[in-house]
């Protein structure tokens, strides 16, 4: 008896060895966020005064509402004129103020810049919407029927894979490879037909970087920066870990996806999260470079008009979690917020999140991002388009 006690023992104290090493705090809470009085909004963009200082207000108000560190926030009008807002800070002790040029992971909004790359190449010639998985994948379930098109839209019914990896990534120092990516994937069949259905997964946009680097022959890092990142002069914008940032990565920080207690911290030095989501979620940047990608997106810079009219081709699709979703396109969602359609992307794992939605028919565009890993961007986003409808 008083061996298995040192065993559970032993067993009690490696675990916490292992979480304080993965940067656990034994806190769940914020503390709460108090602006300074001598901040220079103004300055901040080319909107008038007035209304930076409702969107700066309406900020401060959701950082705390959220119980969040920071948030950044970028808004573009139709006429052309900007506001770039911050509130809260990088830290839990409410020391380092969050800064417009600060850099944060962006989860699953990077499916965005992924769906580019891949219709750049239908767009050639070199990959068509209908090819089959099995063409470069054989030997995941149901891979002859499974279309890029399908990837892409999330109606591959391939199950998601994230789930499975998350307690190994819990140790930062993990690097997820492409093999063992592939092998995650290949071991479940389909949910369903596919084309028949939506279910949102991570696994899709995995595939889709995978083929894209079949196709070229060239590393995901590099497309990016050939045809997106260096053209649209992204200097906040990474793949991370697989290129340095030259800016500052900020720490995120997780206490809901992980289900272990306190506030899991995503350090800049974090290499397991960003490896299991690859081409799905890995990418980092700050809300005013993923306003510029977006605006140059939907003013028709990237892509074709009739790429851009099969990019933005809707399937009906709700999602857990995320009530405002109405459709989801190529590499784009249809939300409803306060009876506006928005179209964009939404990116929540671990140590951030962020929403970058633009309004077709009114033209303005909003970008939120925060270094937590799940707060209800959509309400802030709410709360700052009801200043500027």
């Amino acid at each position: 008896m008083i061996k298995e006690h040192w065993k559970l023992a032993i067993g009690i104290l490696l675990g916490a060895i292992v979480l304080i090493a993965a940067g656990l705090q034994f806190t769940r809470r914020v503390k709460p966020y108090v602006p300074p009085a001598d901040r220079q909004i103004s300055a901040w963009g080319s909107l008038d005064d007035g209304t930076a200082q409702r969107l700066q207000a309406a900020l401060d108000e959701e950082v705390n509402l959220q119980k969040v560190p920071g948030l950044q926030a970028f808004v573009r009008m139709a006429d052309g004129s900007t506001w770039s807002g911050v509130s809260g800070t990088t830290d839990l002790a409410r020391k380092d103020p969050m800064q417009p040029e600060d850099v944060l992971r962006i989860g699953s909004t990077t499916k965005t810049f992924t769906a580019v790359l891949v219709l750049k190449l239908v767009e050639d010639g070199r990959l068509s919407l209908d090819d089959p998985l099995s063409n470069w994948f054989p030997a995941i379930p149901d891979a002859e029927a499974i279309t890029v098109r399908d990837l892409l839209s999330h109606s591959s019914g391939i199950p998601e894979i994230i789930q499975r990896g998350l307690m190994k990534s819990v140790i930062p120092s993990t690097y997820w490879t492409r093999d063992q990516l592939l092998q995650l994937i290949s071991q479940d069949k389909p949910l369903f037909t596919p084309g028949s259905q939506f279910s949102y997964s991570n696994s899709n946009y995995i595939l889709l970087g995978f083929i894209v680097e079949e196709i070229t022959g060239k590393p995901i890092l590099q497309l990016l920066h050939e045809q997106i990142l260096d053209p649209l002069n992204l200097k906040n914008t990474y793949f991370i870990p697989y290129e340095p940032a030259r800016a500052r990565l900020v720490t995120g920080f997780d206490r809901d996806l992980a289900k272990i207690p306190g506030m899991l911290e995503i350090t800049p030095g974090n290499t397991s999260w960003a490896t299991l989501a690859f081409t799905s979620g890995a990418m980092a940047s700050n809300a005013d470079d993923l306003g510029v990608f977006f605006d140059n997106l939907f003013e028709g810079k990237l892509l074709l008009s009739s790429t851009m009219e099969e990019m933005t081709t809707f399937l009906p699709a709700t999602n857990p979690g995320l009530d405002a979703q109405t459709g989801s396109g190529l590499g784009l969602m249809r939300f409803e917020v306060d009876g506006q359609e928005l179209i964009g992307h939404v990116g929540e794992f671990m140590g951030s999140s962020s929403i970058a939605m633009y309004a077709p028919d009114k033209g303005y565009t909003i970008i939120v991002t925060s270094n937590l890993s799940n707060p209800d961007l959509t309400s802030v986003l709410a709360d700052l388009q009801a200043i500027i409808k």
